[in-house]
């Protein structure tokens, strides 16, 4: 079904709780109900808080279905023609007025437009629009693992509060659709910080070896910032997992070798999935190398 009107009704609602914080006479939404109670009465995907297993001291955003058996409604026939569409990126968000960084619900899928994805949007770095595809803090509790299967890397995993990926098949459809940038920040255990930003960033799609494209392979190129360029040695990369090897390293596979899933080409370069501890959690480009990074992000947002 493609989702209608009633899920950027919906963004209206989220603009006020997308921060996280609870303002003392407007609470935060935990559930339908508490939708319901906020005026909101379509079926529809919906952000609220909820305190998880993991993170108990504070709520996390998460995404849930409303239905009519949670007394939403369906849209009428004659409601069917919104004043605009879904959005597909951030950059769609921030387009409809929406300019606060937070958590945030699109449909990055052409083919399957009834898939939501939560996500969080930068609406602040560079004039906004970003979408976070890959957020990496060894000071969160309980740090997930992302030594992860190419299956897994395909999906996506993690927690869009903390760490995780957003998945390779959502990042094929959000740079596939439009020319995109990428903006790159990290930081050491040093202390320092930098950011790389590329006006050029597109990762293909699922395929196979036998048909001449490596899989989900990464090009880039356009780039500025303090880092340093440690993207463009891999354009024309498979991505490789401890289950796929996609790099031209002969002897062994970079991935299950170092940790992480990445691009690779050689081992001992770039990899923002790199393992927490690991010299391979790293940003290497000719003007700089930082191994053992403490932190790292990656978002993108269409160009034109």
């Amino acid at each position: 079904m493609k989702p209608s009107y009633y899920i950027i009704a919906s963004l209206a609602f989220i603009i006020s709780f997308a921060s996280g914080r609870q303002v003392e006479d407007d609470p935060l939404p935990r559930n339908c109900l508490d939708i319901r109670g906020k005026g909101f009465s379509q079926v529809g995907h919906y952000v609220v808080y909820q305190t998880t297993n993991n993170h108990t001291e504070h709520e996390d955003a998460i995404m849930i279905y409303c239905d009519e058996k949670d007394g939403m409604k369906l849209p009428k026939e004659e409601d069917e023609a919104p004043p605009r569409s879904a959005a597909t990126h951030c950059k769609d968000i921030l387009d409809q007025g929406v300019t606060q960084d937070g958590y945030y619900i699109i449909y990055p899928f052409s083919e399957h437009p009834e898939t939501a994805v939560l996500v969080h949007c930068d609406q602040s770095t560079a004039g906004g629009g970003w979408t976070l595809i890959n957020r990496r803090d060894e000071e969160y509790d309980n740090p997930i693992d992302f030594q992860r299967t190419f299956d897994e890397y395909a999906e996506g995993f993690g927690n869009v509060n903390y760490d995780f990926y957003i998945g390779n098949e959502v990042i094929h459809s959000l740079t596939d659709s439009s020319i995109n940038e990428l903006w790159v920040t990290i930081g050491t255990k040093d202390g320092e910080t930098g950011y790389e930003h590329y006006q050029y960033f597109h990762v293909g799609a699922r395929v196979f070896p036998e048909y001449g494209t490596p899989p989900y392979m990464l090009d880039s190129g356009f780039y500025e910032g303090t880092l340093g360029d440690g993207m463009e040695v891999y354009n024309g990369m498979g991505f490789t997992t401890l289950d796929q090897d996609n790099d031209i390293f002969d002897d062994d596979n970079c991935a299950r070798k170092y940790g992480g899933g990445w691009w690779y080409k050689m081992c001992v370069m770039t990899n923002l999935n790199g393992l927490y501890g690991n010299s391979h959690f790293r940003w290497y480009s000719t003007e700089h190398d930082y191994p053992y990074l403490r932190k790292a992000q990656m978002m993108v947002r269409p160009l034109i």
